[in-house]
C-alpha cells in the first residue's frame, strides 16, 4: 500500500510524542517537540518537504508550533487527548510560552482530572509495531533475534539467513526482505541493523538510514539527489552541495523500504555501489566517492516481476516474512500476549480480556497481518479505557475488562469473513476452565492454554524444511518460498544441469547456518549406500543437515514429534529406516541428546520419497572391462548432465563373469523401475548381460554395446526426459551409432574445421547432436566452429594442443554460456577482479579470443561469464602457464 508523505510524517511525529509522554508523563517536557530533523531522518523525506507539510498541517490546526531554535511541532490530538483539555491556539514563540500556556487550560478549565496515561490511538495503515518477546535471554550466548516472536517456531529459517547475512565477511551481504503489508519488514531490517552492533560487525555509532523509495518515484531527479548527493548547481535550486543517504550511511546500513517504487534509473546508480562500493553525485562526470553500505532492502511485491533482474541478481539474500494467516496460532497468540501486556504497562492497570475477544482476535481475517493486529487490540483498550474512566467508581474496578461488545465493526466483519484456523483453535488452546485472561504487564498468559505441542513434526513440515532449505540454493539467495511437495521439487533439480559455482556459493552460505560435522556426518553415510542416494546432491544433504540443526533446536526446548506411527515405516521402509537410525545414533553422540524413534521415522519417510522419485529417470547402468573404465566415464557424465541415475560397474580382466554378472542383477533389483534400465556396454559377454539378468529377476532391460562417453551423454540426455520410453531411446541410440559410423568413413572434420586435427570424429558428431537438442538460439554446428578456433588460439598461445577431455568441457560450457547472455542472464562472479589480477595475460589472451564471436553474435560477453572460462584453462595448463 503507497503511504503518502504527510501520513508518514504523522506518524513519525505521534510515535515520538508517544514515546516521549510515556516517559516524562506529567511533566510538560521541551522533549514534547519533535523537530523537522528527526522526522526527515525516520522517514527519509527531505528536510524542507517535512517542513512544507507541517506548515501545511499547522493551517489545518492539526499541529502545535513552538518557535525557536530549533523549531519544535506537536501533534495538536494526542496532546489534547493525552491531558484532556482542547487548545485553542497552535503558535507559540518560545517553549515558556507554550508550557504557561498549558499549564493554564489544564488547571483552569479541566473538570476531570489529568490522565496519567495516554488513550491508545489507532495508527492504521502503518508498518508493523516492534514484534518482540518479554526479554528472558540475557546470556552472553544468547541475541537480539531471541527476543523476536516466531523465533522458535515459523522464523527460524529466516533468522539463521539474516545472521548469516551480517556475518558473511568481509562486509556481510546485500538483502532483500519481501512479505505483505504490516508482516514487519522495517522492524526485522532494525532487528539486523542491531545484531550487526551487538556482534561488532559495525561500530556501536554505525548509522542505520531509513529511505522508502516511494517518496521520489515520479522525479529521477530529487531521487538521486536524496540518495547520492548533489554538487553545488547540478541542477536549479542546488545552491550548496550535500552528502546524500548513501554518504551518510557509510560504515552503515541503508534500509530502502518499497524498492519496487524505485525506477529503473535509481536501481542503475546502485550498481556502482553494491560492485564496487563507489558512486558520483548528482552533478559529477569524474570524481568517485566511496561508502562502505551494506544495503537491506524491502518490497511487497514479486521481486522477479517487480525489480530489474540486473538488481535482483545482485541481492544474493532473500528473506521472505510470511502473512499473519500463514503462521502458527501459537504465534497469533504470542503477539496478542504482548500487544495486551504492552497496553497494560502504558494504562497501569490490568486488562481483563473475555475468551471470546481472545478467539476472535485469534481467527479473524486480519488482512493488514501483525500491524492490523496491533492496532485493532489498541483500539479495543481504548474503547475499554474510556468506558472505565466513565463509569461510576473507576478507581474501584480492579482492572479495564475488554468484552465483545467493544469490538469494532470492521473487525466483526473481518470476523465472520474468515474461515481459517477455527477447527485449529481448540486443537491448540485450551479454553474451557476459563471464562477470560488477565494481562497485568508482567505474567505470560499462554502457558495454560496451550494444550497442544505445535511441534510435531510429520512428513508435511519435514516438507517445508526443504522447502525453505531450497531456497539457500537458488543462485546464492536466500528463502523463496515455493510450496511443492518434495518430489516435485527432486524432480526440478533432477532435470537441471548443476553449476558447480553456484554450488561452491551456495555452500558457503550455508555453511555459515548449519554445522559442518552434520553434514560431514551425513555424506559419510549416504556413501555407504551410494547405489541409492547421490552423495553429491548437496541440496538433499544440506536440506536434511538443517532438519537436524533445527531438531537440536527442538530438542533442547523439550520438544519432540508425536503421532508417528514408527513400528509401521520402520516395517515398510527397513532399509531407509535403517539408514536413518545410523545417521540420528550418530547425531545424538554430536548433539549429546537422545533423538526420539518418532524422528527417526520421519527421515526414514524422506529418504523413502527421495527413492521413489528416483523412477522419474531412467537408470542407466555402465559396465565395462578394466578397473575403473566404466566409473571413470560415469564420473564424467554425471559431472557433465547432472543425472544421478548412472550407475558403474567395472570388471577387472581377472574378475570372473559369474562376479560381475551377481553385481549387476543385484544392482538392477535395487534400482529397477516401471520404466526399465538401459544397460550400456563395451564388448564380449557383456552384450548378454540383459537377456542372463532377464532369465533371473524380471525386468525389462534394454542393451546397447560399443559404449563410448558421447554415446553415455546422449544416453544420459534421453533418460531424463519424462515421456521418452526404453525402446525409443535404444532405437535413437542405436541410429545415431550408425550415423557416426557412416560419416567417419565418409570423410575428416578436419577438412571442414582446420583447428580439430585430433579430435575424435564420433565425440565430434555426439557432442554438435547432443548439444543442438538442448539450445534455443544457437546454431551448434556454427557456434562449435567457432568456438573451436577460440580454443585452438588460447592453446596455441600456450603451446598446448586440443586434447578430447579439453574440447567437450570447453564447447559444452561455452555454448550454454553464449545461450545465456544472449538471453541476458549471465552468471555472476564474485571478486572477478582478484582473479583477472592474478591471472591477466590468460584473462587477456581468452578474451581477445571471443571477440570475433562476439562481433558475428552482436554480444559482449561480461567478464563475470569469462572468469568460469578462466578457472576452466586453470585446470588444464601446466602451472609454469598460469599467469
Amino acid at each position: 500500500m503507497h503511504y503518502s508523505r504527510s501520513q508518514k510524517i504523522f506518524h513519525v511525529l505521534k510515535e515520538y510524542g508517544n514515546n516521549v509522554i510515556k516517559h516524562t508523563y506529567p511533566e510538560i517536557s521541551p522533549e514534547l517537540g519533535c523537530t523537522t530533523i528527526y522526522i526527515a531522518n525516520n522517514t527519509g523525506i527531505l528536510r524542507n518537504n517535512v517542513s512544507m507539510e507541517l506548515n501545511t498541517a499547522l493551517k489545518q490546526d492539526r499541529v502545535l508550533k513552538i518557535n525557536g531554535k530549533p523549531v519544535l511541532y506537536i501533534e495538536k490530538t494526542l496532546l489534547e487527548k493525552t491531558y484532556n483539555i482542547h487548545l485553542h491556539k497552535n503558535i507559540f514563540s518560545n517553549f515558556i510560552e507554550f508550557k504557561n500556556y498549558l499549564t493554564g487550560i489544564t488547571s483552569m478549565d479541566n473538570p476531570l482530572p489529568i490522565l496519567t496515561t495516554k488513550i491508545p490511538t489507532r495508527h492504521q495503515n502503518f508498518p508493523a509495531p516492534p514484534v518482540y518477546e518479554k526479554n528472558l535471554h540475557t546470556g552472553k550466548n544468547h541475541d537480539v533475534f531471541d527476543n523476536l516472536i516466531g523465533i522458535s517456531d515459523d522464523l527460524y529459517t529466516q533468522s539463521k539467513q539474516a545472521k548469516a547475512a551480517i556475518l558473511y565477511p568481509p562486509n556481510g551481504l546485500h538483502t532483500l526482505i519481501t512479505g505483505p503489508t504490516g508482516s514487519g519488514k522495517t522492524t526485522f531490517a532494525n532487528i539486523m541493523y542491531r545484531y550487526a552492533i551487538e556482534m561488532k560487525t559495525l561500530k556501536k555509532n554505525a548509522p542505520f538510514i531509513i529511505f522508502n523509495c516511494s517518496d521520489y518515484a515520479e522525479n529521477t531527479q530529487l531521487l538521486l539527489s536524496h540518495l547520492f548527493g548533489h554538487t553545488k548547481g547540478a541542477f536549479t535550486g542546488a545552491f550548496k552541495e550535500t552528502t546524500g543517504l548513501v554518504g551518510q550511511a557509510d560504515g552503515g546500513i541503508l534500509f530502502l523500504d518499497e524498492i519496487h517504487r524505485l525506477p529503473p534509473e535509481g536501481q542503475e546508480m546502485l550498481f556502482s555501489l553494491i560492485d564496487h562500493g563507489k558512486y558520483r553525485k548528482l552533478g559529477e562526470s569524474e570524481n568517485f566517492h566511496k561508502a562502505n553500505v551494506l544495503i537491506l532492502a524491502a518490497t511487497t511485491e514479486n521481486p522477479q516481476s517487480a525489480i530489474l533482474k540486473t538488481f535482483f541478481r545482485r541481492i544474493p539474500i532473500l528473506i521472505t516474512l510470511p502473512m499473519l494467516s500463514e503462521r502458527p496460532l501459537k504465534v497469533r497468540m504470542k503477539f496478542i500476549n504482548h500487544f495486551f501486556q504492552t497496553e497494560a504497562k502504558i494504562i497501569k492497570k490490568p486488562l481483563i480480556v473475555s475468551k471470546e475477544v481472545i478467539k476472535v482476535l485469534l481467527t479473524y481475517k486480519c488482512s493488514g497481518n501483525i500491524g492490523q493486529l496491533h492496532n485493532d487490540i489498541q483500539v479495543l483498550c481504548a474503547n475499554a479505557f474510556i468506558e472505565n474512566v466513565l463509569s461510576v467508581n473507576p478507581n474501584n474496578t480492579p482492572g479495564i475488562t475488554i468484552k465483545l461488545s467493544q469490538l469494532t465493526d470492521n473487525l466483526k466483519n473481518e470476523f465472520f469473513q474468515s474461515t481459517s484456523h477455527r477447527q485449529g483453535l481448540y486443537k491448540t488452546f485450551n479454553f474451557n476452565d476459563i471464562t477470560s485472561i488477565t494481562f497485568d504487564g508482567t505474567n505470560d498468559q499462554l502457558s495454560d492454554l496451550l494444550i497442544k505441542d505445535d511441534y510435531a513434526v510429520n512428513a508435511a513440515f519435514y516438507e517445508d524444511i526443504l522447502k525453505t532449505a531450497q531456497s539457500f540454493y537458488k543462485d546464492g539467495i536466500a528463502i523463496e518460498t515455493i510450496k511443492e511437495k518434495i518430489h516435485s521439487k527432486l524432480h526440478r533439480q533432477k532435470n537441471n544441469i548443476n553449476d558447480n559455482k553456484k554450488v561452491k556459493i551456495d555452500k558457503e552460505i550455508l555453511n555459515k547456518i548449519v554445522n559442518t560435522d552434520i553434514i560431514h556426518l551425513i555424506k559419510n553415510h549416504l556413501s555407504k549406500t551410494k547405489d541409492y542416494f547421490d552423495t553429491n546432491d548437496n541440496k538433499m544433504i544440506y536440506s536434511l543437515a538443517l532438519h537436524l540443526e533445527m531438531l537440536k533446536d527442538r530438542l533442547e526446548n523439550g520438544q519432540s514429534a508425536t503421532g508417528i506411527n514408527v513400528k509401521d515405516i520402520s516395517a515398510k521402509y527397513p532399509n531407509e529406516y535403517v539408514l536413518s537410525k545410523n545417521i540420528c545414533s550418530d547425531a545424538a553422540k554430536l548433539f549429546a541428546m537422545a533423538i526420539p524413534p518418532e524422528e527417526i521415522a520421519i527421515i526414514a519417510s524422506f529418504f523413502h520419497t527421495i527413492k521413489q522419485n528416483k523412477s522419474s529417470f531412467i537408470p542407466i547402468i555402465v559396465v565395462c572391462h578394466g578397473r575403473s573404465t566404466a566409473s571413470s566415464m560415469v564420473e564424467v557424465v554425471k559431472a557433465l548432465m547432472g543425472n544421478p541415475e548412472i550407475y558403474a560397474i567395472d570388471m577387472p580382466l581377472d574378475a570372473k563373469i559369474d562376479t560381475t554378472l551377481t553385481l549387476a542383477i543385484d544392482l538392477s533389483k535395487r534400482i529397477n523401475t516401471p520404466r526399465g534400465i538401459l544397460m550400456l556396454v563395451d564388448m564380449g559377454s557383456l552384450v548378454d548381460f540383459g537377456d542372463m539378468i532377464n532369465a533371473k529377476f524380471p525386468a525389462t532391460i534394454k542393451t546397447i554395446n560399443n559404449i563410448s562417453t558421447p554415446l553415455l551423454l546422449e544416453a544420459a540426455r534421453r533418460c531424463m526426459m519424462p515421456d521418452i520410453t526404453l525402446n525409443d531411446i535404444a532405437r535413437l541410440l542405436n541410429n545415431q551409432f550408425i550415423y557416426t559410423s557412416q560419416l567417419q568413413t565418409e570423410s575428416s572434420i578436419s577438412n571442414s574445421f582446420s583447428w580439430a586435427e585430433g579430435v575424435d570424429l564420433q565425440l565430434f558428431n555426439k557432442i554438435i547432436t547432443s548439444l543442438s537438442d538442448i539450445t534455443t538460439f544457437i546454431d551448434v554446428k556454427k557456434a562449435t566452429d567457432l568456438l573451436g578456433q577460440s580454443l585452438h588460439e588460447v592453446l596455441t598461445n600456450y603451446n598446448q594442443t586440443i586434447t578430447d577431455n579439453i574440447f567437450v568441457k570447453f564447447i559444452f560450457h561455452s555454448i550454454c554460456m553464449l545461450e545465456r547472455v544472449i538471453r541476458k542472464e549471465a552468471l555472476p562472479y564474485k571478486n572477478y577482479s582478484t582473479l583477472k589480477k592474478s591471472h591477466y595475460d590468460l584473462f587477456d589472451t581468452i578474451q581477445k579470443s571471443f571477440s570475433p564471436i562476439e562481433e558475428i553474435y552482436g554480444i559482449v560477453i561480461p567478464v563475470t561469464e569469462l572468469s568460469y572460462v578462466v578457472e576452466m584453462f586453470l585446470l588444464f595448463l601446466p602451472p609454469t602457464l598460469k599467469k
